[in-house]
């Protein structure tokens, strides 16, 4: 059980909608002070959590200012106690072994990097790339053969914590890369694969033992704890005022008190920058939503490749539909989404100009964050159709044509 979520705290889970301008915003600050917990938002949407002793408090207020919304999930404390791996001493059991069928704590995410260091040595390096707010190991898994013409793919997980499928996904996407690497097409094997399946592990070990909607890193800020860190990149970091982070640390869109002032985001930076290769794909994963966006998220404006940025999503949008029959919408992140100011994507296209920056909504739209753990598999198998569908699509546009977005 998670601590504080018991039946004595039923909550539900609400879709709301915004007709007007200046609703959003109004619905944000009551979850700075509380009331709610933000979710997910979109272009007109957003899921909120509220506790069922303050829906009619909650509901009241939504009515007086002309705000529609509709029960989503009526108990979703009920679907919290479903999923498994939820107790609070669950950071004292041993790591269990990995598979796709359950989701996994960060002790058994590590362990299982290191047994593919240990079977795999001269394909798999396990390096320790930083250290977080409470000073655990961020542990990145490297997948290379070691030709030094190699192109460079970035691949990461749970920057937001409770988006388990996320660090799900990307493990079974190394596993797949490095237990059939000799069955791969070119179009893989000549990447390097830099792969960060947990961004965020203070927060994640955090959604296991307290709270299982835990958004932020666990960086304390006066008398708040956390930053989000997908608004603390330095790319636009702060533009749009509250519409695209906030200053406020109560917020969970804090943004925190400067761009990279989060270790974790500066490891990231630092590991990007310094790397031997050169990158041209940068992947982050998140959910729920089935969306693959693309920058600019911090402006309205299109990002100068927006046109080869379409078509590589489009390729494994198209993908991903041929293995699964799911539809993700491809666009910008503010033409699919929302403002979101001094995002990772943002940061990896325009700083070390990784010409193919994408953050991959995974499912689902129907289950949102707690998507079944019987989900895992398909889920990951679509998406790994359509990131290599993307290495396909990378090469051959790269391959000496005028048209390639890549620097020159």
């Amino acid at each position: 059980m998670v601590r504080g979520r018991g039946r004595e705290h039923k909550s539900q889970l609400w879709e709301v909608r915004f007709p007007e301008e200046g609703q959003r915003q109004f619905v944000k600050t009551l979850d700075t002070l509380g009331a709610i917990h933000i979710w997910k938002e979109d272009r007109s949407n957003m899921d909120i959590m509220i506790d069922a002793s303050r829906a009619v408090q909650v509901a009241g207020i939504l009515n007086e200012r002309d705000i529609p919304y509709t029960i989503a999930i009526a108990d979703l404390t009920a679907l919290l106690e479903k999923e498994q791996n939820i107790t609070v001493n669950i950071s004292k059991s041993k790591p269990k072994n990995m598979d796709w069928n359950n989701y996994h704590t960060l002790d058994t995410i590590y362990s299982f990097m290191e047994c593919l260091e240990a079977e795999y040595p001269y394909l798999c390096s396990v390096q320790v790339i930083g250290r977080t707010a409470e000073g655990r190991d961020m542990k990145m898994l490297k997948i290379s053969n070691g030709v030094k013409s190699n192109q460079g793919v970035w691949m990461d997980g749970a920057i937001h914590p409770r988006e388990w499928i996320s660090p799900a996904v990307v493990t079974y996407l190394a596993d797949r890369i490095v237990r059939t690497f000799n069955e791969m097409p070119e179009s893989v094997t000549n990447k390097d694969w830099y792969i960060l399946p947990v961004l965020n592990p203070d927060g994640y070990v955090y959604t296991h033992t307290q709270d299982r909607m835990w958004r932020k890193n666990r960086a304390r800020y006066k008398e708040c704890i956390g930053v989000d860190l997908n608004r603390n990149f330095s790319y636009g970091f702060g533009e749009k005022g509250e519409e695209g982070s906030s200053d406020d640390p109560g917020s969970i869109f804090y943004r925190g008190p400067k761009a990279f002032s989060e270790p974790e985001t500066a490891a990231v930076k630092n590991t990007v920058l310094n790397a031997p290769t050169k990158f041209k794909a940068f992947l982050s994963f998140h959910s729920y939503g089935e969306v693959i966006i693309f920058p600019w998220g911090y402006t309205s404006e299109s990002c100068p490749d927006y046109v080869d940025l379409l078509e590589g999503g489009t390729a494994m949008a198209k993908a991903i539909y041929g293995t699964s029959g799911h539809t993700y919408k491809v666009g910008s992140t503010k033409d699919l989404m929302y403002y979101a100011a001094g995002t990772s994507i943002d940061w990896s296209y325009a700083v070390p100009n990784i010409p193919y920056s994408y953050m991959i909504e995974l499912r689902s739209r129907t289950h949102r964050f707690l998507l079944p753990k019987e989900e895992i598999i398909s889920t990951a198998t679509e998406i790994q159709s359509g990131v290599f569908r993307l290495m396909a699509f990378i090469d051959q546009r790269c391959t000496g044509k005028e048209s390639c977005p890549c620097p020159k």
